[in-house]
């Protein structure tokens, strides 16, 4: 016995709801900030001790290490900004390689200092917090729609409507 099933179909010709961002829960911003703040550290750290390096050539003395570390800060801290959507890592890197930097120019309980008190100390102790202010506040740019397109495919153009066979 042949029966005959009908189904009704609707189309919804409205546009689907924009997809919502989800903010991770407060677990894996506490774990994301904690090892932001040891990345700073540890960059703070060893950018505090590649900064004293210099390149002398003759009478001229190039900082080289000094130029390097700053080139490091600025990357390590734009790298985060783009990584991360939120500004909580990059904050959380700038705190912990600032707390360093600070950490070793003053004086340990033996007097020595690791960042001596003179032009080249003076520059890595000011222009690592200053590129930390200007990444943390720089705007977010816009992201634009990614399109989906495979391979052998070409898109189409604006006025043609894609209607797939039934």
């Amino acid at each position: 016995m042949l029966s005959r099933y009908t189904s009704e179909v609707t189309v919804n010709d409205s546009a689907p709801p924009a997809p919502t961002e989800a903010r991770p829960s407060r677990g894996p911003r506490i774990v994301g900030a904690a090892l932001s703040i040891l990345v700073g550290a540890i960059y703070g750290t060893i950018g505090t001790v590649a900064s004293q390096n210099v390149l002398r050539i003759g009478e001229v003395v190039l900082p080289v290490g000094l130029i390097l570390s700053l080139v490091g800060v600025l990357a390590l801290l734009i790298g985060f900004r783009l990584l991360f959507e939120d500004r909580l890592p990059v904050l959380c890197a700038a705190i912990g390689m600032v707390g360093m930097i600070a950490l070793f120019s003053v004086a340990s309980a033996g007097g020595s200092v690791l960042i001596p008190q003179g032009l080249l100390g003076l520059v890595w102790t000011v222009v690592p917090v200053l590129l930390a202010t200007i990444v943390v506040g720089w705007p977010r740019m816009p992201q634009r729609p990614r399109q989906a397109h495979t391979a052998d495919a070409a898109p189409l153009p604006a006025n043609v409507q894609h209607r797939p066979e039934a």
